[in-house]
């Protein structure tokens, strides 16, 4: 009994018709006629009445109709399960990491470890609007992602810091003691640049930057050379910062951060790319 001569039968026990299963297989009429009677003559009955050019499915025809059709259903929902799996083992995930460079980073080497086959094209500019061409995206909140799906990847609070020889460490301060205060911070497109120009604004003020830059490794060393104040996350910068640099008691702002992980979901077609967007939120941090 071969996988082949069973689904030549399903059909024609549906149709009532071997030519129009000979149809759907690309053979000819003859050969859909022999594997149903080699059917027959290994089970010792027939499946079908046959009336000159005609065939109806008998009874014993219905019995085995039924059995093959559960049979080769679940066979197929195994072979599209495999697929599946095989697809998320490989492939390629196209990430923009606006926020959270280590954490994503830490994430990404664990995926890999279970994934090793798929292949990522990482990008952290801030600047370019041609966000489509991404699966994924990492981002604070935002409305700049219309077409993306997002979910809640991280929670934390924002603080000012400073050199810790700064004269503002130590004191309890408000956000107008910063006025006069260079600043340094993230690129001109990352939200921790959009967010310090807005606070600043409110507390009347316009921020001087007088240092940008897009690798936050060289933004925490400028902190520390006493170059400027910057706004930095709490949580997830913690272990990399050093002892010379230290939070600012800024009594009217208190901010909570969420980071968000963006998924494409128009134009995304990468089934690892929707595993990765799922292992990057199945716990917020």
């Amino acid at each position: 009994m071969e996988l082949l001569q069973l689904r030549y039968f399903l059909d024609s026990a549906d149709n009532e018709n071997f030519s129009k299963t000979a149809e759907k297989y690309r053979v000819p009429p003859s050969s859909v006629s022999i594997a149903v009677k080699r059917l027959e003559t290994e089970l010792g009955c027939t499946l079908f009445t046959r009336h000159n050019n005609k065939v109806q499915l008998n009874e014993r025809g219905r019995v085995l109709r039924r059995a093959v059709r559960q049979a080769l259903d679940t066979l197929d929902t195994a072979v599209a399960d495999i697929a599946d799996i095989r697809d998320q083992d490989s492939g390629t995930v196209s990430l923009l990491i606006r926020s959270e460079r280590r954490i994503v980073g830490e994430r990404l080497l664990e995926f890999k470890q279970q994934h090793p086959r798929v292949v990522f094209h990482l990008s952290h500019e801030f600047s370019s609007d041609d966000v489509d061409r991404y699966d994924i995206i990492i981002d604070a909140s935002t409305e700049r992602y219309p077409d993306f799906e997002r979910q809640p990847m991280l929670s934390e609070e924002l603080r000012f810091a400073a050199f810790c020889d700064n004269p503002l460490c130590g004191r309890r301060l408000r956000l107008c003691d910063l006025r006069d205060q260079p600043f340094v911070t993230m690129g001109g497109g990352s939200s921790l640049k959009l967010l310090v120009e807005e606070v600043c604004r409110k507390a009347g003020f316009r921020p001087h930057v007088v240092i940008e830059s897009d690798d936050p490794y060289y933004l925490r060393k400028y902190i520390e050379l006493d170059l400027g104040i910057a706004l930095i996350p709490e949580r997830s910068w913690a272990g990399e910062l050093s002892s010379r640099i230290q939070f600012l008691e800024v009594e009217d702002f208190k901010y909570t951060r969420v980071t968000y992980a963006y998924f494409n979901k128009t134009a995304s077609r990468s089934s690892a790319a929707f595993q990765f967007y799922r292992f990057l939120t199945e716990y917020v941090l």
